[in-house]
């Protein structure tokens, strides 16, 4: 009996296609049986995760999530800019928006889209974009392509008509700001003279596809030229499009440093802090300028909350969530995630209507995040103990923080260590060893989204101090843990303010 289920088994073949349901082929078939394995919709593509840790994720994206994204994102973000227009006896005028992060136009071998859920979006509501986007394309500026910075803003600069600017991070803006201060005089000499510089690194069919659309417009580009001379100061973006409503990007928690450098050339320019969503589904969305208050999107997702610091046997809806707590929140999806713990933490701001406000304060297990790429204490140690086993030395102690004093924002690390090691040569090893740890790393740094890692080096017997000051507090010795990150600010001006001659190039960069 066994052999002839075993041999039955052996008949058929069981594979996952690009439409998230399970194929079940059997020999002499005509009709393979189709079971929804994940989801009944119809899947559109597979949003990648970000992979900071591991392998990525695939999540299966459909229409209604699709959907969700549109309305919350852009569709949101030109709603609240109309309102405060109108507040202000304004009115809101007709105009493209710039969207500065760029797409991976990547598929399964099958050529179902996978990438992320902006370029998913691209590909189903492409036709629009030309007519909602200052961009000549039905898709999103491929980072593929070569210099998409260069393109964004060699057509977003040539239309003084914007009323919107879009990216996910505004760690994406710092950077892209960077490049514009540097390259400026190309791109406007460009715009006078039409076409696109043979200076500009693009593929033959990108460069093929916008040499087209790339006008000359010597009017636009003296204006421009002017704006750019005066400098880049708090009315820059006002100067450049007169228009602009609303500036929407994810801005708080790690991103704060970002949008203050940004709000530096944007002036009156209000801010939309945007989204809390992840490839996993969308959770919240700002429901007002200049508010960093997030309310729970009860049309996205259903959702379950675990009282932070407790294990997960206590799960409770959204009325039953306090003000000023924390939780782990758990989400259940229309593309077919069940109760999937997405390990974040959040907090309970407060209630509009009957919907919970809430507030992201921690990925768990998370150090800091730059640019999407969700540093790990798991990723940091496995950086430290791979550079110790390639050099078969041990570091006493060692610290990561977010450096915020350039920008973009760096990594930063403090050695206290009697090791026999070149620090300052070791700078690439070390980051390449991040990369490996965390895989979303080296891309983001690629794109200049994060600067080059700095080491700093501890003032010898540091540590041992924190411990004797723990002690002295009422700690007892074996409550005392390591400190591997500044997760507060006691901890931040205690080893920041004992750095022994910091060997840091401040004016290095990318």
């Amino acid at each position: 009996m066994l052999r002839k289920t075993v041999s039955r088994l052996a008949m058929r073949l069981m594979v996952i296609k690009g439409n998230g349901s399970l194929r079940r082929l059997e020999r002499g078939a005509e009709a393979p049986m189709k079971i929804n394995l994940i989801t009944a919709s119809k899947v559109l593509g597979y949003s990648r995760t970000s992979g900071s840790s591991g392998v990525p994720k695939y999540i299966p994206a459909t229409t209604a999530s699709l959907k969700a994204y549109v309305r919350y994102t852009w569709t949101r973000a030109l709603a609240l800019g109309a309102k405060a227009l109108k507040e202000q006896g304004k009115k809101y005028l007709p105009g493209r928006g710039v969207y500065l992060s760029p797409a991976t136009n990547e598929t399964l071998p099958d050529g179902t889209p996978c990438s992320n859920i902006a370029e998913i979006g691209a590909r189903e509501y492409g036709r629009f974009y030309p007519f909602i986007l200052m961009q000549p394309s039905r898709r999103m500026y491929d980072m593929h392509d070569g210099d998409y910075i260069y393109c964004m803003y060699r057509f977003a600069l040539a239309d003084p008509d914007a009323t919107f600017m879009f990216s996910v991070f505004f760690s994406v803006n710092v950077s892209q700001l960077s490049y514009l201060r540097k390259n400026w005089r190309t791109i406007v000499d460009d715009i006078e003279k039409g076409g696109i510089s043979e200076n500009v690194d693009l593929t033959p069919e990108a460069r093929k596809h916008y040499e087209k659309y790339a006008k000359a417009d010597p009017a636009r580009a003296a204006y421009l030229r002017k704006q750019f001379e005066q400098g880049f100061d708090g009315t820059l973006l006002r100067r450049l499009w007169p228009n602009l409503a609303v500036i929407c990007g994810i801005g708080n928690a790690s991103f704060k440093s970002a949008a203050d450098h940004i709000r530096s050339v944007a002036g009156d320019v209000p801010f939309d802090f945007s989204i809390y969503g992840a490839s996993e589904g969308l959770v919240a969305a700002c429901y007002a300028l200049e508010s960093t208050d997030m309310q729970l999107l009860t049309d996205s997702c259903f959702y379950e909350f675990v009282p932070y610091g407790e294990e997960p046997e206590r799960y409770l809806t959204l009325d039953q969530v306090e003000i000023g707590q924390k939780y782990e929140i758990l989400i259940t999806t229309q593309a077919g995630l069940y109760r999937y713990r997405l390990k974040d933490v959040v907090e309970v701001r407060g209630f509009r209507g009957k919907c919970p406000l809430v507030s992201f304060v921690f990925r768990k297990g998370q150090m800091f995040n730059i640019a999407g790429e969700k540093f790990s204490e798991e990723d940091a140690r496995t950086t430290i103990e791979m550079f110790e086993k390639a050099h078969g030395i041990e570091i006493d102690h060692w610290i990561f923080y977010q450096d915020e004093s350039v920008q973009p924002n760096r990594y930063a690390l403090i050695v206290e260590s009697d090791a026999d090691v070149d620090w300052d040569g070791s700078i690439d090893e070390i980051e390449e060893l991040i990369g490996h740890c965390n895989k979303r790393y080296p891309s983001q740094r690629t794109k200049f989204y994060i600067d080059r890692l700095v080491i700093r080096h501890q003032i010898p017997g540091t540590h041992d101090e924190w411990a004797r000051r723990c002690i002295a507090q009422g700690a007892s010795a074996a409550q005392i843990k390591p400190v591997h990150s500044l997760d507060n600010e006691t901890k931040r001006e205690f080893f920041l303010s004992r750095i022994q001659s910091p060997t840091d190039d401040e004016g290095e960069s990318l």
